[in-house]
């Protein structure tokens, strides 16, 4: 038989190591002394321990190891193994991949610009994001009521005189709300649409607004906050601008995929 030291050196495993294992129950000694606890193992378990070493040098889990050193093929541990590891580095790939191009997109340029606007009357459909579900309202949500919105202003005759808008603002008990608006030519009945359609007006104001071009080919990264609203917020904080509320409105101009633009705007205080 070999002693622990013996074993370490045919096996390559650490002697710190044999004794994680036997408690594991991974590579249990041979024998063990009863008053000493000192282990001891058999020529047998050679074989075993290198095949340990292999395996956790390749990062196979230990339950892994366990089963290959019962009896199991090892090559099935490697195969599933590395297979994990495969589909992990594609992950990492992506991943990777996406923060170089979240890192490209903010550092397209986007002109800041400041407006004065007179008020503008509109309707909208509110849709609410609870918190911690930001799954919970999609683009397919938010297209259904603009569509829905669009066809009941044009058969009251009633507009919309404009491109729409998006305007998110908070809402109660940590929600975001996402208003679907359109604009009108005039303000309508506050009971025009329904419970479910917000009728208002946005004020004569003084705009703060974030202006992105697309760039032919350039595609943004799914899953990321647009530029312009990166930008946009970085204008408050170098003005120095305190916001009361935060409602950013948001709008998208433009006919094709590769020629478009987007404007992020706030009201100023």
């Amino acid at each position: 038989m070999l002693h622990i030291g013996e074993f370490a050196g045919m096996t390559g495993l650490s002697v710190k190591a044999l004794r994680h294992y036997d408690e594991k129950g991974v590579l249990v000694p041979a024998d063990v002394d009863p008053d000493s606890g000192y282990r001891r193992y058999g020529e047998e378990q050679v074989r075993s321990g290198v095949i340990v070493k292999a395996l956790r040098d390749a990062g196979v889990p230990l339950a892994a190891v366990g089963v290959s050193v019962a009896g199991a093929d090892p090559s099935t541990a490697i195969d599933v193994h590395h297979r994990l590891v495969l589909e992990q580095r594609e992950q990492e790939d992506h991943a990777f991949a996406q923060a170089r191009s979240v890192v490209a997109s903010l550092a397209a340029p986007v002109e800041i610009v400041e407006r004065a606007l007179p008020p503008q009357p509109y309707v909208g459909r509110v849709l609410t994001v609870p918190r911690g579900d930001e799954d919970a309202v999609t683009d397919d949500d938010a297209n259904e009521q603009f569509s829905q919105l669009y066809v009941a202003l044009q058969e009251a005759g009633v507009g919309p005189t404009g491109t729409f808008w998006t305007a998110l603002r908070p809402g109660e008990q940590g929600a975001v709300e996402i208003v679907c608006c359109w604009p009108t030519s005039s303000q309508l009945e506050p009971t025009w649409g329904g419970d479910e359609t917000t009728v208002d007006v946005l004020p004569e104001r003084t705009e703060l607004a974030a202006v992105w071009r697309s760039e032919p080919g350039v595609e943004l990264p799914e899953g990321s906050t647009h530029p312009a609203v990166v930008a946009l917020f970085d204008a408050i904080a170098e003005r120095g601008i305190t916001m009361p509320t935060t409602e950013l409105r948001q709008r998208v101009l433009g006919q094709t995929a590769d020629e478009y633009t987007v404007e992020v705007s706030i009201t100023l205080p």
